[in-house]
Formats: structure tokens, C-alpha cells, sequence
């Protein structure tokens, strides 16, 4: 999976895209200039999350599948900012919780991987986001709403 931003990121929307690259062990780049056909263009053949604005602070996730196709969006608000990276294991997190979006998630992520990190959780849960090293936080956001997209929508 590849991680991205907006196109004039925050600072904060800057450290957060870094803690979630470290967190699911994936590549974050800087958007810059790049148009949304040079961004799928280079996340060709893996998932794609496009970290969004609002007011300044980091507003939105959206979920981009293989093939290039926006697939989920998800409205948040930064509940408990990050205080440090999550160790880099290499592996992948565990995707859980009691929300509808955890095994869409999941697929999207990890589609047909296992074997993921004992230590590393997302879990999710009601309207709560909570990335976890073990059983210490590390980060929380608040989901404020999210859409599922089907094959033929476009994303806005």
C-alpha cells in the first residue's frame, strides 16, 4: 500500500500520513504537484490512501483499490495525535473490531496476506479508530461518517 496526502499538507497532516506508513509498513511519498493520474499511476497495482484536509488538520481518508478505483472514504478527526512511531516489524497489523468497515478494510490493505504482526492492532470499533502497539495507543481518530463506493460511482 501506498500513503499520500492532499496536494499543500499540513505539518500535522504530514506526521500523521508518516505514523500510518510506519504503522501498516507501507511507502508514503509527497503528493507535491502531482496530478490523481500521476498519484495512481504510481501506486499502480497496490491500494492507495489518500489522506485529506479540513480546516487545516487531517480530515479524510480515502481508500483507492489495485486497480485504481476509490472505493472508501471515511471522515475523521484526529481523537489523540500521535506521541511516537510504531515499531517497524515489517509485518502488518491486525485488522479488527466490531464496525462493518474492518474486514472491507482488510481486504483492501491486505488482500490474501496473513501471518499478520502479533503486537500491532487496528481496531475498530463504533464510530473509533484505534491504532495500538501491544496494548499501549498509540493514535485514535474519531470516524465523523464514511461512504462505501461501488464499482461504477465516482468518488467526490
Amino acid at each position: 500500500m501506498y500513503i499520500t496526502s492532499s496536494r499543500k499538507p499540513s505539518a500535522g497532516t504530514r506526521t500523521l500520513c508518516k505514523h500510518l506508513a510506519s504503522f501498516f509498513g507501507c511507502e508514503y511519498f509527497n503528493r507535491g504537484k502531482m496530478s490523481m493520474g500521476e498519484v495512481l499511476d504510481l501506486s499502480r497495482d497496490a491500494p492507495l490512501l489518500i489522506v485529506g484536509e479540513y480546516h487545516g488538520n487531517p480530515g479524510s481518508l480515502v481508500f483507492y483499490d489495485r486497480e485504481g478505483f476509490c472505493t472508501l472514504s471515511i471522515y475523521v478527526s484526529v481523537k489523540e495525535f500521535p506521541s511516537s512511531y510504531p515499531r517497524g516489524s515489517g509485518t502488518f497489523p491486525v485488522i479488527k473490531g466490531d464496525n462493518e468497515l474492518v474486514p472491507l478494510i482488510n481486504d483492501l490493505i491486505f488482500p490474501g496476506e496473513s501471518d499478520p504482526s502479533p503486537l500491532l492492532s487496528l481496531i475498530i470499533s463504533g464510530n473509533e479508530m484505534s491504532f495500538k502497539d501491544g496494548e499501549k495507543e498509540l493514535f485514535s481518530l474519531r470516524m465523523r461518517s464514511y461512504k462505501v463506493y461501488e464499482a461504477d460511482e465516482n468518488c467526490s
